[in-house]
């Protein structure tokens, strides 16, 4: 029994080392084979047509560490022929990783911005890995050399603004009206709202009525007009005012503009058992006027639905289409006056109600908060940052957290966990570049960071006070 007590210490020990290889740097023995880069395509032009699409993939061999059973580390340089690597892109991988991959429009921006090379002009660039050992007295290994013609071609924006004055800001270009892009369709964008009779085109920078795109040779069709010298500056007429939903692509250079109807309802009420049958006023979405939120503790349990005139019991009800007790996301929703009464049914607690009129759907989830929240930007003290992202305080209410303390002029937004990929959980501003009024007013949580990513836009430079409302989705910040 000894022996085998021993044996499986042993194995136990063995585990354990082999466990920890990561946390003492030490790797298995990668032998002597040389540390060797290679591309996916030696010749490559880039597409603007797909600008999220891979462009170039570069992959390489392990390199050795000499026996040392140390571990290796990866440090990945590109630069122009011929530079020596002086400037260009020099990344720290860290350990475990053996490719890098550069999509066409990541690619282009980095050969027009970062290496100065011109638009539709192709150029020779010389890639490399350098494979550092942690162990002392041990020099780097430097792989080959692998040498990549790309050409480079115009880039596509990545914003997009309304302007005229059929927009809601009219012609002022510092105030333009922001679209958002719209998912999985490549410099796509749109916008809904209220337009008046006038004129509209588009610009891609706010304050810059140039580079602009205006109407083309039809009012489905764009032309980019790139600088004052273009004589051509046609405009899209809107004759009758009203609620439009405007969509374009960039990469076709189409457009369209369908006028449509407004939301029904610009108000509406929560009612219900956790109420006391008291009509609570629901939060308009400040992007999509046909989005209500009802946001709180409805502890009490019990039926609800939702009024279109407070306290008026004959007027048309929100409700589900036979009683119902759920829960969940995307649940339907009809609307009448009179009998039958349904109702929803919840047991009881926190909960995030958002109701959909035009897709007439539900979500009824119960909220969980987050356990802290954090300022991330180049107006908060540890900048873009976000593994060291500025924490908030907590408060007694498990919902509210404050920060006091002094910001610098730029963008602001908050994470609520710190994801390192960027697409974890946020609250974002109601608008592009917002100023804070001083006042309590509602911002938009996003989850998972897609879509709009409003900020906050801190013009000068100070000590302020921010309160935080996870639950209501409210912020107040106030310049001290």
């Amino acid at each position: 029994m000894k022996i085998y007590r021993l044996l499986f210490l042993l194995s136990l020990w063995v585990t354990l080392f082999v466990g920890c290889a990561d946390d003492n740097y030490m790797e298995l023995d990668k032998g002597s084979s040389p540390l060797e880069i290679t591309a996916s395509s030696a010749e490559i032009e880039l597409d603007a047509a797909n600008p999220t699409s891979e462009a170039l993939k570069l992959s390489w061999t392990t390199g050795s560490n000499q026996g040392t059973n140390a571990g290796i580390s990866y440090t990945f340089q590109m630069d122009l022929q011929g530079d020596n690597f002086a400037g260009g892109v020099s990344i720290d991988l860290g350990r475990g990783v053996y490719e890098k991959i550069y999509k066409n429009e990541e690619l282009n921006e980095i050969l027009l911005n970062n290496f100065g090379v011109e638009v539709n002009k192709e150029v020779v660039l010389e890639a490399r890995v350098i494979a550092t050992i942690a162990a002392e007295g041990i020099e780097p290994e430097i792989s080959n050399l692998q040498r990549l013609s790309v050409k480079t071609h115009k880039p596509i924006t990545k914003t997009l603004y309304m302007l005229g004055d059929a927009t809601p800001n009219g012609w002022n270009a510092g105030e333009a009206t922001e679209m958002r892009p719209i998912s999985n369709v490549p410099k796509g964008f749109t916008w809904t709202g209220s337009l008046s009779p006038g004129n509209v085109k588009f610009i891609t920078t706010l304050g810059e009525f140039a580079p602009s795109y205006n109407k083309g040779e039809s009012d489905t069709k764009l032309y980019l007009r790139e600088s004052f010298d273009d004589p051509y500056d046609e405009q899209f007429e809107i004759t009758e005012g009203g609620t439009y939903t405007v969509k374009v692509n960039l990469i076709t250079l189409t457009i369209s503009i369908v006028r449509g109807e407004g939301p029904e309802y610009s108000e509406l009420w929560f009612v219900g058992n956790p109420t006391g049958w008291s009509f609570q006023p629901m939060a308009v979405n400040p992007v999509d006027p046909f989005i209500f939120h009802y946001n709180g503790d409805l502890s009490a349990g019990g039926e609800f639905k939702i009024g279109t005139a407070a306290g008026n019991w004959d007027a048309p009800f929100f409700r589900p289409t036979v009683d119902k007790t759920a829960e969940g996301i995307g649940l339907d929703v009809d609307k009448w006056a009179g009998d039958p009464d349904y109702k929803w049914n919840i047991t009881g607690g926190v909960y995030k109600i958002k109701l959909d009129t035009r897709d007439m759907k539900i979500d009824i989830v119960p909220f969980v908060p987050f356990e802290m929240i954090y300022l991330v930007g180049d107006a908060s003290p540890n900048g873009w940052d976000i593994g060291n992202a500025t924490p908030m305080t907590a408060t007694a209410d498990p919902y509210k957290f404050t920060w006091s303390g002094s910001l610098k002029g730029g963008e602001l937004k908050f994470t609520c966990d710190k994801q390192s990929d960027w697409n974890g959980a946020w609250f974002i501003a109601s608008e592009a570049d917002k100023s804070p009024t001083g006042q309590t007013e509602q911002m938009l949580f996003n989850y998972p960071g897609a879509g709009v990513d409003y900020k906050w836009r801190i013009s000068e430079s100070g000590t302020y006070k921010i309160e935080l409302d996870q639950l209501k989705e409210t912020i107040t910040i106030q310049k001290q």
